[in-house]
C-alpha cells in the first residue's frame, strides 16, 4: 500500500502490490450504490464513537478525555502511520 500526495492536496491511495488497479477500484466502489442518510464530519464520527464507548460503561480509569485538547503533531502522526502501514500491507495481501 503506498500513499502519494497529489498537488491539489488530494491523497491518492495506490492498490496493494499484486492487485490489479481495476480490481482495486471495483473493491473500493462496492458500496457506492448504498444511499447515504447524512454526511458526517470526522469530529461527528469521533464524538459518536466516544458516546457509544461511554454508554458501554467501560472502566477508563486513566482519566483521558475522549477528545484530545491538542491534536497530534505531524511527527506523532508520521510515527502512527509507520506503525500502522506494515499491518495494513500484511492484511491487504492475506484476504
Amino acid at each position: 500500500l503506498s500513499i502519494k500526495r497529489a498537488e491539489t492536496s488530494v491523497i491518492v491511495i495506490e492498490p496493494p502490490e499484486g492487485m490489479p488497479k481495476e480490481e482495486y477500484e471495483e473493491w473500493l466502489s462496492i458500496d457506492e450504490d448504498i444511499p447515504e442518510t447524512a454526511t458526517l464530519t470526522d469530529l461527528e464520527i469521533f464524538q459518536s464513537v466516544c458516546e457509544q464507548d461511554q454508554a458501554i460503561k467501560v472502566d477508563d480509569s486513566d482519566g483521558d478525555d475522549c477528545i484530545e485538547k491538542n491534536p497530534p503533531t505531524n511527527a506523532e502522526m508520521r510515527q502512527a502511520l509507520d506503525i500502522l502501514k506494515p499491518g495494513v500491507q500484511q492484511r491487504s495481501t492475506n484476504f
